[in-house]
C-alpha cells in the first residue's frame, strides 16, 4: 500500500482513532521525543473543544520553541 493509500484511509478514521493512529506512529520511532498517552490526547481535544482560546497557532508554537532553547 502506497503512502497516500494510507493516509486517504486514515482521513476515514473517528478523530479520536486519528489520534490513536498518530500515537503509535510516534511511539514507533526510534526516539520518542514525547511520551503522550492517548487518554492525554483525548483529554486535551476535549480542553480545546470546551475553551478554544487555549488553542496555539503553528508559528506560536514555533516561537515558544525558539525562545525557550535560547
Amino acid at each position: 500500500m502506497k503512502l497516500e493509500e494510507i493516509v486517504a484511509e486514515a482521513a476515514k478514521l473517528s478523530e479520536e482513532e486519528r489520534a490513536s493512529l498518530a500515537s503509535r506512529l510516534l511511539h514507533g520511532l526510534e526516539t520518542p521525543i514525547y511520551c503522550v498517552s492517548d487518554d492525554e490526547v483525548g483529554q486535551r481535544m476535549r480542553e480545546a473543544e470546551a475553551e478554544p482560546g487555549v488553542l496555539i497557532t503553528f508559528d506560536q508554537l514555533v516561537a515558544g520553541l525558539q525562545h525557550r532553547g535560547r
